[in-house]
């Protein structure tokens, strides 16, 4: 299917994968693997146990990140995980969904393969809690517009850069242990050779900035300035710590999620979790995509909250 020139797709460089109409027991097939794969997958979902049980070793890496000047707030794993629910619904379901419609994706049996693939990559959505394999994991098999927010979250760890570039170039030369299943899965065509020079540009400069959202991506206000929040980690952190919210707001804001996904089975139904807070949000951020007066804002944060959505299962970061 080729893109529209006024796609989503189109306007950001993105063309046709090469897998796209092959059969889907083939595509299928494509990401079961071998043991090797297999017993990659398990480590990852181990190491995203650990994070999660052990947030002391999230913090640590943001520290790190905050000691080399790409943050300049940590926030607490309440702030994270109720940021993470408003980074996946406004920002990382709505877009993707747009996405792969322009692409002629299939949304549910792309993400089941997603999935199978590797389980941890689809269940962290703002990636912190993520070993350093499972981001690079999530990296290769996945669009990005630009990966500068993947790419801080590697400075975290001590040779994060040096493996995900080795990866990068191992899928270009066609060996990389998980080839088969990156190259079924990437959503753009000429994605893996572009990442390989944003990684380098990104070795030259760590402080590059990101991509600007290209203007009329999307005609929801609210979801270009989720985009524009979230493009980076430091806009994902600062978000975070000014959300006003305590481990039971956090707990609630997840069973929230869990509900939602439960009655979005049903056609009709609304949804709670599908909202950005705007007083959290950069005020640069909000003026140039919402407006400056205060009666518009609330307005429209009332708009967002009334989004009805039926979700998928939720890509991560």
């Amino acid at each position: 299917m080729k893109a529209h020139p006024t796609s989503m797709a189109a306007l950001q460089g993105a063309t046709p994968p090469a897998w796209l109409n092959r059969p889907r027991s083939a595509l299928l097939r494509d990401v079961l693997g071998g043991w090797r794969q297999t017993r990659d997958r398990l480590v990852q979902l181990a190491q995203l146990l650990v994070a999660l049980l052990r947030p002391r070793l999230v913090r640590a890496r943001l520290e790190r990140l905050r000691s080399l000047g790409h943050i300049s707030v940590v926030p607490t794993t309440a702030q994270i995980l109720v940021a993470a629910r408003d980074q996946m619904f406004m920002g990382a379901i709505k877009e993707t969904k747009m996405f792969y419609r322009s692409q002629g994706i299939p949304w549910v049996f792309h993400n089941l393969r997603r999935f199978v693939a590797g389980p941890a990559t689809v269940m962290d959505p703002a990636g912190l809690f993520s070993s350093r394999d499972t981001i690079i994991h999530h990296v290769l098999q996945t669009f990005h517009r630009h990966p500068v927010y993947d790419l801080v979250l590697l400075r975290g760890f001590p040779d994060g850069l040096d493996v995900m570039e080795q990866q990068a170039r191992q899928i270009l030369a066609g060996t990389h242990l998980h080839q088969r299943a990156l190259t079924s899965l990437i959503e753009d065509g000429g994605y893996h050779a572009r990442l390989v020079r944003q990684i380098e540009e990104f070795r030259a400069n760590p402080f590059v900035a990101p991509e600007p959202i290209p203007p009329g991506l999307v005609p929801d206000p609210a979801l270009m300035l989720a985009m524009d929040q979230f493009k980076d980690l430091r806009g994902f952190t600062n978000y975070a710590t000014r959300l006003p919210v305590g481990a039971l707001a956090a707990l609630r804001a997840w069973l929230g999620v869990a509900g939602d996904s439960v009655l979005g089975v049903f056609p009709g139904t609304k949804s709670r979790t599908a909202s950005v807070r705007l007083d959290c949000c950069d005020p640069e951020l909000v003026k140039r995509w919402i407006g400056a007066d205060r009666a518009t804002q609330e307005t429209t944060q009332a708009t967002i909250q009334e989004t009805t959505e039926e979700f998928g299962p939720p890509p991560a970061h």
